[in-house]
């Protein structure tokens, strides 16, 4: 019956629907309600449909993954089984369609039994096989995003015939099938956003602008949110390019219809941008709270310590140019990894640092260094005015590498996207001064002094009030790695507490059924309260106490009515605070997390121990300490504008970046 059933299929030529309702599962959860759109039986959602069932498979994986257990493997449909359900035996090679619509061959007896197993009436969840058509166009899609490869790369002479030489049995899709896949994976990226942030109170984000290889500037803002399961994510919100002459006013508009765009206006913690004054003025237009990047603030001491520090950029310089000679001249490279090689030193190219990262020039500096006897042979091999450090330099280059060490490893901790940051800019600075301190006077030469004088000068110009930032101090005190020790000055530390403590009160206030799973206070126990016009919604429950001497309006004819309500507020308010004080105490006597350790590690396994504080975590650990994330989508977008991709649409740009994050 089964193999009759498919080969009748075949023969008339059904329908994409007919023919998923026959093979896949997933169609037990998903109705067509239009010839593009889907809509799933479990949440209502609709998706699009592009002729495959991938989007719909993802759904039901992320979102309801209770109903249903999936494989990708596909050896059920490369098996060779034995069908009897008519008591007939087939040993020819079936030819089944596949989930987009074409033949593919599979050897051997294949029926709708052996492609499927559904064991609910044994209480089992389901087992959903993808086709091998859908698998190979998944895997297509996730090499063309990763690799930014053009859509056109499928109409490539070469690249086809690889494919049907690797397997003749796949159609490969058109351009046009390409792009349809892309923007059905991306809707479904965007609906699983919508969903973390629909339960999250509060999103950080960050912004920066860049211009392409064809002198069009961009401008793309990036979300960061802490998930319910203490999960740190970050998201591409969007991408806008700006006019060729572009204004404030002009960054203020592209930035503000990406943010409205998701309604996010009245759930921002923090904007963090670049200080530069367009970035700043944007932001506080928006009426959204600005937080510089601290990765610039810290770039820029760095680069206006060594351009004070004279000798130090005289030897910058001279570098510079041997790095470019090397870089520039093929013989003289080849030379140096000759030079490399007899020395018994690591094969390793220089470094030419870039004017806009402090760090490349502690690279460059570094890596000559390294290979300082390298270098020097194969100059005095090769024809060239070029002047080759002395011992001397050298040595300036040694005691300054040293002096700078400490912020190479700050701006690298920085610079990680997958790990809390805000919190550590309070800890990184008051670290970063009592290193410098400790260095300054153990060093010896004058240049690396004078270096590690220049950057405390700057490092308290630029960050001497950064532990009365209010979202750095939260943050920090809310890191269980830190806590009180992040602060230098205890006075600062104790202001951040009582912060902390009348923002627990206040969603104590708002939440008063969380009250039950706290530690208990040490205020009295509380009763519930009738029912008050005096109390508002959102007021905490007065004290049974309270309740018991209040006076009833009925026998003063509401002549005590605003006093007796003032009262009940001002207990509230009082009883708030206490139960808030005693979760901010238990929190800080519990023991500090060690510091390489995830502190979203600590929160999920203590969001029911200290839910309010918890709260305040997932809106004050998401904000990020730079604008690196956005700087990393610009960087990577270098490779999706070019030659074969001049004419994409900014919704394919956006896609692609999206894609390209590794959120899928």
């Amino acid at each position: 019956m089964t193999i009759y059933f498919t080969l009748r299929i075949i023969k008339e030529g059904p329908t994409m629907t007919e023919f998923k309702r026959a093979f896949s599962l997933v169609w037990d959860h998903f109705t067509l309600v239009t010839p593009n759109k889907v809509q799933c039986a479990l949440c209502s959602q609709r998706l699009s449909f592009n002729k495959n069932t991938s989007a719909m498979l993802r759904h039901l994986r992320s979102r309801h993954p209770s109903e249903a257990w999936y494989s990708n493997s596909t050896s059920g449909a490369h098996s060779s089984t034995s069908n009897s359900t008519s008591g007939v035996h087939s040993t020819f090679s079936n030819s089944i369609i596949s989930s987009s619509g074409v033949h593919s061959s599979y050897s051997g007896t294949t029926g709708l039994n052996s492609m499927f197993t559904n064991n609910a009436a044994a209480g089992h969840h389901i087992q959903v096989r993808t086709t091998r058509q859908e698998d190979l166009d998944d895997a297509l899609v996730n090499m063309l995003v990763k690799d930014t490869q053009p859509f056109s790369v499928v109409e490539e002479e070469g690249f086809t015939a690889f494919i049907q030489k690797l397997d003749p049995s796949y159609n490969l899709p058109n351009k046009q099938a390409l792009k349809k896949m892309v923007g059905s994976r991306c809707e479904f990226i965007n609906d699983n956003v919508v969903s973390q942030m629909v339960i999250s109170d509060f999103v950080s984000l960050t912004s920066d602008m860049w211009t392409s290889i064809d002198k069009h500037s961009y401008i793309s803002v990036t979300g960061h949110l802490v998930a319910e399961n203490a999960q740190l994510s970050t998201f591409l919100l969007g991408i806008s390019k700006l006019p060729e002459n572009h204004k404030v006013i002009h960054i203020e508009e592209a930035k503000n219809q990406l943010v409205a765009s998701w309604g996010l206006h009245s759930r921002v913690a923090a904007f963090v941008t670049e200080n530069s004054e367009n970035m700043v003025a944007t932001v506080q237009k928006l009426g959204i709270l600005q937080l510089p990047s601290f990765a610039h603030v810290l770039n820029l001491v760095i680069k206006r310590s060594m351009e004070s520090t004279l000798e130090l950029q005289d030897i910058r310089s001279q570098a510079r140019a041997i790095v470019a000679f090397f870089k520039s001249n093929q013989n003289a490279e080849m030379r140096l990894a000759e030079v490399q090689g007899q020395l018994g030193r690591p094969e390793q190219k220089l470094i030419q640092e870039v004017d806009s990262r402090w760090n490349s020039s502690f690279s460059m500096l570094e890596r000559i260094f390294d290979q300082r006897e390298s270098v020097a042979a194969a100059l005095s091999t090769l024809d060239t005015d070029i002047i080759p450090l002395g011992s001397a330099d050298y040595e300036v280059i040694h005691q300054c590498l040293g002096v700078l060490g400490s912020f190479n490893q700050a701006t690298a901790e920085l610079a990680s996207e997958k790990r809390v940051s805000a919190s550590k800019v309070i800890p990184l600075v008051r670290m970063l001064k009592i290193t410098l301190e400790k260095k300054h006077g153990a060093i010896i030469h004058p240049t690396a002094t004078q270096l590690a004088s220049n950057l405390q000068r700057e490092l308290q110009a630029s960050c001497s009030m950064v532990e009365t930032e209010q979202i750095l101090a939260l943050s920090a005190l809310l890191d269980p790695r830190f806590k009180m020790l992040a602060f230098g000055n205890q006075g600062y530390a104790q202001e951040a507490v009582k912060l902390l403590t009348s923002e627990c009160a206040s969603l104590i206030r708002i939440n008063p059924d969380k009250d039950d799973i706290l530690p208990p206070s040490t205020t009295g126990s509380t009763t519930p309260s009738p029912t008050s016009p005096h109390t508002s919604s959102w007021a905490m429950e007065t004290a049974s106490i309270s309740m018991a001497t209040s006076p009833s309006k009925s026998h003063d004819g509401g002549l005590w009515e605003m006093f007796d309500s003032k009262v009940g507020e001002t207990q509230s308010v009082q009883s708030s605070t206490a139960d808030a004080a005693v979760e901010v105490q238990h929190y800080l006597s519990d023991p500090y997390l060690n510091r390489v350790e995830n502190p979203m590690h600590y929160w999920e396994k203590h969001s029911k121990v200290y839910p309010h504080l918890f709260q305040l975590a997932r809106k004050y650990l998401s904000v990020p300490a730079s604008s690196v994330p956005c700087e990393r989508i610009f960087t990577k977008a270098g490779d999706v504008f070019n030659k074969k991709r001049s004419c994409l649409s900014m919704k394919a740009v956006e896609q692609i970046m999206l894609l390209n994050k590794g959120l899928v």
